[in-house]
């Protein structure tokens, strides 16, 4: 058995035993013991439940990127040495020279949710320093700006306020899936955003225009 099958069979007990019990209760030794492995084997791949959290997230999104992008924009983190680096995390999408089209990317985020909605769930509701709340945050918020830079496409823009629009819309994005996962009400978390669908980044760009404009006065 490679490292990667171990990896999905000890990610898949993890889940299997979410819907069991609360996740905060699941025990290290209760996944090695739904897989058959031992401790060693389990902190051989995984720190922790928190590191195997953000894996099983990686590996999940991962796949449907794949599934959904060619391989020449999608985004892996540069330089991290991370068992997660090897799955893609994000795309680069433009639909011209100063303009990204991420609503397909969006949809795929909510589908990652959606596919093991009760694990994410729970796992979501942790706000520790490193839950999955929070690695997501950071995780996005670098990516904001990596698509601020392109957007931006050589134009000026004070670093507070690249940085006040990375948090601002980072957390716009993420609060929106994380609350709709959330509320059992709602059926679909991609929803039906019609016109809006990428409602972010052309928002980014609107805003990014209008200081340009202003600065230009």
């Amino acid at each position: 058995m490679n490292a990667l099958t171990t990896m999905e069979l000890i990610s898949d007990a993890f889940v299997e035993l979410c819907d069991e019990m609360p996740l905060r209760k699941v025990s290290i030794s209760d996944i090695v013991e739904r897989t058959g492995k031992n401790r060693k084997t389990f902190y051989y791949h995984f720190e922790n439940k928190d590191k195997l959290i953000v894996w099983i997230f990686r590996y999940d999104l991962g796949r449907v990127l794949k599934q959904h992008f060619s391989e020449s924009v999608l985004l892996y983190e540069e330089g991290s040495d991370e068992p997660t680096a090897k799955f893609p995390y994000y795309i680069t999408q433009k639909s011209g020279v100063r303009s990204l089209d991420h609503a397909e990317f969006f949809q795929c985020f909510a589908e990652v949710l959606e596919g093991r909605r009760n694990f994410y769930r729970q796992a979501l509701v942790d706000n520790g320093p490193y839950s999955l709340r929070n690695y997501l945050y950071r995780l996005y918020l670098d990516a904001m700006r990596r698509d601020i830079d392109i957007i931006l496409a050589n134009r000026y823009l004070p670093a507070q306020n690249i940085d006040f629009l990375a948090e601002f819309y980072t957390c716009a994005f993420l609060y929106y899936y994380i609350r709709r996962c959330d509320q059992n009400s709602v059926e679909s978390l991609a929803g039906d955003c019609g016109p809006f669908a990428n409602i972010i980044h052309s928002s980014l760009e609107n805003e990014i225009k209008e200081a340009q404009m202003r600065r230009n006065l």
